[in-house]
């Protein structure tokens, strides 16, 4: 299922369309898990806290390929930040979209 991203009402805003998002890239079990992980990793405090696509392969055991893909969507909703060092792209949560999305669920 597609959501229009154009705000076709004044009652929507621009953080439902965000919260949207965000919960249809969580729509799918291996992804809620990779944000908790990230989450949890560490306190999901400090630089012990990032990954990087080699050690969510080997975690997670999935193909290189398919670990790509969700992590693109998570990408593109904007819970996983990327940071490219030399050939390793490192992954880690937006902390503050992911609060955002929480207390969008205490309704």
């Amino acid at each position: 299922m597609r959501i229009r991203t154009e705000i076709t009402s004044d009652y929507i805003t621009e953080e439902d369309h965000r919260v949207a998002k965000v919960a249809n890239a969580l729509a799918h079990p291996l992804r809620v898990a990779l944000v908790r992980y990230l989450a949890e990793k560490n306190g999901g405090r400090g630089t012990d806290n990032i990954t990087c696509n080699k050690d969510l392969v080997e975690m997670f055991d999935y193909s290189q390929s398919t670990m790509s893909q969700h992590v693109k969507i998570l990408k593109e909703c904007g819970l996983f930040v990327t940071e490219t060092k030399d050939k390793f792209t490192f992954y880690y949560l937006d902390k503050d979209l992911l609060k955002l999305f929480k207390n969008s669920l205490n309704l």
